[in-house]
């Protein structure tokens, strides 16, 4: 009976360290719920160095360490300067 026990064991040990140390149905529904996920998640922002507009990160204009949203006022910091 024992004997029995281990060998599961080992062929249960076997077969998780053939699938690479993953469950392959734990990591379905894992992936299933990171998509809903994608909505709920805010993009970093930039405040604009003149206007105060905020912005994304991504669409924010750097100029010297610093963030503007358009050509306008980083033209306008620009000439403040």
């Amino acid at each position: 009976m024992i004997f029995k026990l281990i060998l599961f064991a080992i062929i249960g040990v076997v077969v998780y360290r053939f699938l690479g140390g993953k469950i392959p149905l734990i990591n379905k529904e894992r992936k299933e719920n990171s998509s809903s996920d994608d909505f709920t998640k805010v993009a970093p922002t930039a405040q604009c160095e003149i206007c105060g507009t905020y912005m994304t990160e991504d669409d924010a204009i750097i100029y010297h360490k610093k963030s503007y949203c358009s050509n306008e006022c980083l033209e306008k910091a620009q000439k403040d300067r």
